[in-house]
């Protein structure tokens, strides 16, 4: 064990709560589970930092851990979280640096093809404001084309920012047609940030 016999690893999760818990529950069903089953070896104890740890303490009086388990949403301060890692380096169970890539959905899709892990058929759709009109985008009853590339309906329009969900879907004719834009819950936290 680390530190000398009986010493039990800790383990922190550097999460936002929005992302981990469920209604009135500290963590969400999922991570409960992997939480729970972790520290049933008795070998760990978890370390929650909580919103206010992360979104509002300087990172030197953030918990000290072995190990640390960390990842993104929407407001998640992840360079502060990279400088924490730097600081007291914990082992980390996911990487931190790698999440930006996240962030970008072409540079995901890169990623997965560089390492040869399929990705559906995709076409790159710049519009510099939403509905903007673009040349090489051509909407048709049952198909869009994208620089001269056909794809049947219903397709799908993603955003390049995960962390925009302004996805729409175009529909084929058997279904009704046009288009539509996903509805997504606005949710403000306390703070009036959004979640």
């Amino acid at each position: 064990m680390a530190g000398g016999v009986g010493k039990r690893i800790k383990i922190g999760v550097c999460v936002m709560e929005k992302k981990v818990k469920c209604g009135s529950e500290v963590f969400s069903a999922p991570m409960a589970q992997i939480l729970e089953r972790l520290q049933s070896f008795g070998e760990f104890e978890i370390v929650h930092f909580g919103d206010k740890v992360i979104l509002e303490d300087p990172i030197k009086s953030w918990p000290v851990c072995d190990c640390l388990i960390a990842f993104y949403s929407s407001g998640y301060p992840l360079e502060k979280a990279e400088a924490y890692a730097a600081l007291r380096k914990p082992f980390l169970v996911n990487e931190l640096v790698q999440q930006h890539l996240l962030h970008d959905r072409r540079k995901v899709y890169k990623r997965l093809e560089t390492y040869g892990i399929p990705v559906p058929r995709y076409a790159l759709v710049n519009r510099e404001v939403p509905y903007q009109e673009l040349d090489y985008f051509v909407e048709e009853d049952d198909f869009v084309e994208v620089h001269g590339s056909r794809f049947w309906k219903p397709f799908v329009e993603k955003p390049v920012h995960g962390d925009d969900h302004s996805i729409m879907i175009y529909y084929p004719s058997s279904a009704g047609g046009g288009m539509k834009e996903l509805f997504r819950k606005t949710v403000f936290d306390r703070r009036g940030n959004l979640q």
